[in-house]
């Protein structure tokens, strides 16, 4: 990982809240550059959609979404971060509320209204995946 990085996952855990953490890396993932699945591409599977739930069954042919049980979850075999892929040792989970931003204005872009997102698993706090449960 780059020391920046650890460095400035270290400060943020040292010093800030829960809560205050997420809100300044939501707001990170919000401008991901790193991002799976791009904007464009998103509107135009959301344009060939007939509603929500035809949204939902392309998102699971064509990304990351599951439908389990009546849930959805956008589920990482891995660490895709290339902030730290390369190297997880020592990495703060506090880096994985920038893909629960970028998840939630995935969301937002794709159901044109805001969704809350759990984080139920990251490969960050040594889960065998990333899992984000999606409350739609």
């Amino acid at each position: 990982m780059n020391s920046w990085i650890k460095n400035l996952l270290v400060t943020l855990d040292d010093n800030l809240d829960e809560s205050t953490k997420i809100k300044i890396m939501e707001a990170c993932g919000e401008e991901c550059p790193f991002t799976h699945l791009q904007d464009d591409k998103l509107l135009e599977i959301k344009n060939s959609s007939e509603n929500e739930s035809d949204l939902l069954e392309k998102l699971s042919r064509q990304w990351r979404v599951k439908i389990e049980n009546g849930n959805v979850y956008v589920v990482f075999d891995k660490c895709y971060c290339p902030l730290v892929n390369e190297n997880i040792e020592g990495a703060s989970k506090t880096l994985c509320y920038c893909t629960m931003g970028n998840l939630k204005k995935k969301f937002r872009l794709g159901f044109d209204r805001d969704v809350d997102i759990q984080m139920e698993k990251t490969v960050l706090s040594g889960d065998d995946e990333c899992r984000f449960r999606i409350i739609v």
